[in-house]
């Protein structure tokens, strides 16, 4: 079988940590060509994981244009999502594209509608959801365990954990702050848990309270001047079937998360359950009534899934095998539209209804 041919649209930290470590690995997989505007961090990725025969560019129209390409990972600041993989696509490449899929809705709801036009595959990046505790509720949940679940809390509150390199608090060329960066999976995660991503509406709530107090910061100082998104974002979001989510998601707040990374609690009417220490990604902790009294068992996930491995093998199984990403573009489409009303509801005050 003929090997699927890659090109990456930038080689920053999301490209060399989530997508070269997994594709690199992979023997029907060839990396063809590298683009981003700076050539030096180009051509060192293409030293560093040994790609000889690589490609480099500084022109993603190259890329997108490229004959030797079949495949095309938008892995980008995210104002350029909708425009590069829109061009991909026309081009009659598969495109996996970073999350958020895109700034707006409509710009998601066109994306789909020319990969069908094609006949290609797309798929976005919200693989958290595929860490082996989550996986492990999807499944409690599709068994019955819980009952009726008519909430879910989601989070990822990192206390001093602000990305205050490349481009993330510039809102012209992040497109937002952090509903852009852990948003998206907060967002999803739930509605992933339960199958549910028809929304009824959205009240949110954003702050840019931090911009001024970038001590203790993990991965460095930012630059208050250069600060002009959102750093904490909260959302009611209700589902058409009355289920309640409530998201929370910061990049630099005084408070502590029961687990780091990106957590949901699940409360319905027979249990609830949550994602614990020491290993969050690796343990469900069991909550209700157990012959007749209140308690709680914490289970230890088995299956030791690796979310970046299993969302980029699924997605070049969807491509050879004619079959579906993990990640579907129109989830990635309702998760944009869900950000977009939590900015508009900031903004106004006001809940955001969906038709």
């Amino acid at each position: 079988m003929s090997k699927l041919r890659v090109g990456l649209i930038g080689t920053g930290v999301i490209s060399r940590d989530k997508h070269l470590p997994v594709l690199t690995k992979m023997d029907n997989v060839e990396i063809t060509v590298l683009c981003d505007i700076d050539k030096e961090k180009a051509e060192k990725v293409k030293a560093d994981y040994g790609l000889e025969n690589a490609k480099v560019t500084t022109d993603w129209h190259e890329v997108t244009a490229d004959p030797d390409v079949d495949v095309i990972h938008v892995l980008t600041p995210n104002p350029l999502h909708y425009e590069m993989t829109m061009e991909a696509l026309k081009a009659n490449k598969h495109v996996y594209c970073e999350k958020p899929m895109a700034l707006k809705y409509s710009d998601c709801l066109e994306m789909i509608e020319q990969a069908k036009k094609v006949g290609k595959k797309l798929t976005t990046g919200t693989q958290w959801r595929y860490n082996p505790a989550p996986m492990k509720m999807k499944e409690m949940i599709k068994e019955g365990v819980f009952g009726d679940i008519y909430y879910i809390n989601s989070q990822q509150l990192r206390p001093r954990r602000l990305p205050a390199y490349g481009v993330y608090t510039n809102k012209e060329l992040n497109g937002g702050g952090v509903l852009m960066d852990g948003g998206p999976h907060s967002i999803d995660l739930p509605m992933w848990l339960t199958d549910n991503y028809d929304v009824k509406c959205v009240y949110g709530k954003t702050f840019d309270k931090m911009k001024n107090h970038p001590e203790g910061n993990d991965l460095g100082p930012w630059d208050p001047d250069n600060f002009d998104v959102e750093d904490t974002a909260i959302a009611e979001i209700t589902m058409k079937n009355g289920m309640l989510i409530h998201m929370e998601t910061a990049w630099a707040i005084n408070m502590l998360q029961p687990a780091p990374g990106i957590t949901a609690a699940v409360v319905g009417t027979k249990a609830g359950a949550d994602m614990v220490g020491p290993g969050f990604e690796n343990h469900v902790r069991v909550i209700g009534v157990k012959d007749g009294k209140f308690g709680n068992e914490t289970i230890e996930c088995t299956d030791k899934v690796n979310m970046f491995e299993y969302d980029l093998h699924r997605w070049v199984e969807a491509i050879e095998n004619n079959t579906d990403p993990a990640v579907l573009p129109e989830q990635g489409a309702v998760v944009t539209r869900v950000i977009e009303a939590i900015y508009k509801s900031a903004e106004t005050g006001e809940v955001v209804y969906f038709d």
